[in-house]
């Protein structure tokens, strides 16, 4: 795991200096997840979202080169707690690394 918080490694070692999404997750280091989280208003959810997905459209295609699947999870969260419908990627990952019940 590589966070944008103090203490733990960086996410730029493998996304460069350019690019640092909020949380790198690695597995057997063969799926990458990169997940971008993003607040702001409950109009702007899809726009933060798509942004966020263009502005790390190219990084997750040359990472493919180096991981067998790379998931881009663009999680835009309202200032009231109300998650975007593009931001469905993070429902699966929880249900991949098995967080929980979450249904």
């Amino acid at each position: 795991m590589c966070a944008d918080l103090p203490g733990y490694i960086s996410p730029s070692v493998i996304t460069g200096d350019n690019l640092r999404p909020g949380l790198l997750l690695t597995f057997k280091n063969t799926c990458l997840y990169i997940l971008e989280l993003t607040v702001g208003f409950e109009t702007n959810l899809s726009i933060n979202a798509a942004r966020k997905t263009n502005k790390y459209q190219d990084l997750t295609v040359n990472l493919r080169q180096q991981y067998n699947d790379v998931k881009l999870i663009s999680l835009s969260i309202s200032t009231l707690g109300i998650i975007s419908s593009l931001s469905t990627a993070f429902i699966e990952l929880l249900e991949e690394i098995k967080v929980g019940n979450i249904h």
